[in-house]
């Protein structure tokens, strides 16, 4: 399902590492992570993350135009490691908003301010508000501090 340089930017074998090194057993974030017992669940919220990067109006061009992916943009060499430690960061607040919204406790205000238009219970389906998608990316606070970097729009001054 995930394939990397196609639909993702990492593998879910690099998202469990990064994980297992940046958060602790008892971390509620990685908790809701490890609850997950199917891959192709995980691999979900990688696309879902994924999705949510690419539609973020990045400076500078793809690198090249057929490229499926975003990244890597601008002539660089590959993708930066904060593209990809974000796509993980938003994959595991996804999975812990899903956790969250399996016990009730996602509102449908913070649904709709992640893009959400329209849901369906059976076969778990959602509908994107494309517009919507890059603004979700950054209510994780993790991945909008991985992402800033990227953002352009800024001078460095001394």
């Amino acid at each position: 399902m995930l394939k990397r340089g196609r639909n993702s930017y990492v593998t879910l074998l690099e998202a469990e590492r990064y994980i297992s090194l940046r958060y602790s057993g008892h971390d509620p974030l990685r908790l809701s992570w490890d609850a997950i017992a199917r891959h192709e669940d995980k691999d979900r919220h990688l696309l879902r993350a994924c999705e949510m990067i690419d539609a973020i109006p990045f400076p500078r061009r793809k690198t090249d135009a057929r490229q499926a992916l975003a990244w890597p943009r601008g002539g660089l060499p590959g993708v930066p490691s904060g593209i990809r430690h974000a796509q993980i960061e938003l994959a595991l607040w996804g999975a812990s908003e899903a956790s969250a919204g399996a016990t009730g406790e996602v509102n449908r205000a913070e649904l709709i301010a992640q893009g959400v238009t329209s849901f369906r219970i059976g076969d778990l389906s959602e509908s994107l508000d494309g517009s919507r998608v890059a603004q979700g990316a950054m209510q994780c606070p993790a991945a909008a501090l991985l992402l800033r970097p990227f953002m352009g729009g800024g001078y460095a001054m001394c």
